[in-house]
């Protein structure tokens, strides 16, 4: 029995939104990871720097938007940590968002379920079981 063509539209529709949301999400991702990695270099120039030069009340350029400010390196390094920790939440959110997302749009497209998408590592405290068991 052939649909109407209504309801063909209306499921097309909702696959391109589930397949839109998936590729926003990715997007985001991506773009999120870059900005961890930029915070990671800038942290490690920090650190090296700090090593360098043994005054601990030192200042450092900053770029804020289209300004340069110096500020102590004590500040600057406790709010690109405070950023890496935001940056890892959201990031791990998305990601287990993405997860039922792809789900659903492979439920529309009346595809299998994507295999490995519910794994997850294993704690710290799974891996020492793991080591002891091994007797290692």
């Amino acid at each position: 029995m052939a649909e109407s063509p209504a309801v063909v539209q209306q499921h097309l529709e909702e696959v391109e939104a589930a397949a839109e949301e998936v590729i926003t999400d990715q997007q985001e991702i991506v773009t999120l990871d870059r900005r961890r990695n930029t915070n990671r270099e800038a942290l490690r120039q920090l650190q090296t720097n700090n090593l360098i030069s043994k005054n601990p009340n030192s200042r450092t350029w900053i770029c804020a938007g289209n300004m340069f400010l110096k500020m102590p390196k004590n500040y600057v390094t406790e709010n690109i940590e405070k950023e890496q920790k935001q940056l890892d939440t959201e990031i791990n959110n998305l990601r287990n968002g993405l997860r039922s997302k792809v789900n659903h749009l492979n439920d529309l497209e009346c595809k299998e379920k994507t295999i490995g998408t519910n794994l997850k590592s294993l704690s710290p405290e799974e891996w020492n079981a793991v080591r002891q068991v091994l007797g290692k």
